[in-house]
């Protein structure tokens, strides 16, 4: 009986929830502090991705590398966050392609789950043995570790170590959500992802990690245009970037 309630994820409820705030484009943001294992605070950006671009913007000298907010301001944006992993000479741990330029390499290492990809305009979340390098990719960097599959917490992750995260998830029908939590393992994160009472806006199909600690980073604009964000402490390699449309409607997955 004891192996059995090991196996079982951990409670979370949600203690309390800000007011959603609007974006641009029918995205909002909103801020939950949750009840489980430990406390924590969950900040979501929800958006339907057909109504947006999805673009990876990359760094590729650190000595010209800027914030997140910075860029997002310089982008136009309406959010962003940091993106993947990278190496202590600033490149891309793993394959990185921002607007059809590529750098470093897909890897298929246990780190490096899954993979975020915008191709033929349409964003999708896979894992890493589900790739193939097709034409029509325009943005990619691979990430990891997976925390939720077919809406169900992923087993093995790390139980230990609470940090600041950054993640992505999406329901595979077009409702995607980028955020971040404080201060989390990655087990438990895995788990208050995949509990429906937690995040009721989308039934999560998929979530991935993100580079977290002090890479984190957070960025929104609010419809009347007020900015905000979650400062990350470290220059980043490149960032996940939520851009108003700039043409018509597309197919999203």
């Amino acid at each position: 009986m004891s192996a059995m309630v090991e196996t079982l994820p951990a409670q979370w409820t949600v203690r309390f929830q800000s007011a959603a705030e609007r974006l641009s484009g029918g995205a909002v943001q909103v801020k939950k502090q949750l009840a489980g294992p430990t406390e924590a605070d969950l900040n979501l950006i929800l958006f339907t991705s057909g109504k947006y671009d999805l673009r990876v913007i990359s760094q590729p000298d650190r000595a010209g590398a800027v914030s997140l907010a910075t860029k997002m301001k310089e982008l136009g944006a309406v959010a962003g966050c940091n993106g993947g992993y990278f190496t202590p000479e600033f490149q891309p741990l793993g394959l990185e392609i921002s607007n059809g330029a590529r750098a470093g390499a897909f890897q298929r290492s246990s780190l490096l789950g899954g993979v975020f990809v915008v191709r033929n305009g349409r964003p999708t979340l896979m894992w890493k043995d589900e790739y193939s390098d097709l034409k029509g990719t325009t943005q990619l960097f691979q990430a990891g570790p997976r925390l939720v599959d077919a809406g169900q917490p992923v087993a093995g992750l790390e139980a230990t170590k609470r940090r600041v995260r950054t993640f992505i998830l999406t329901d595979q029908a077009g409702s995607w959500a980028i955020g971040t939590c404080k201060s989390v393992t990655l087990r438990e994160l895995s788990d208050l992802l995949a509990t429906r009472a937690v995040i009721p806006e989308i039934a999560v199909k998929r979530a991935l990690n993100f580079d977290g600690g002090s890479s984190t980073g957070l960025w929104w604009r609010t419809e009347d245009g007020q900015e905000h964000s979650e400062r990350e402490f470290s220059r980043v390699r490149n960032f996940l970037v939520v851009m108003p449309r700039t043409s018509g409607p597309r197919r999203s997955s």
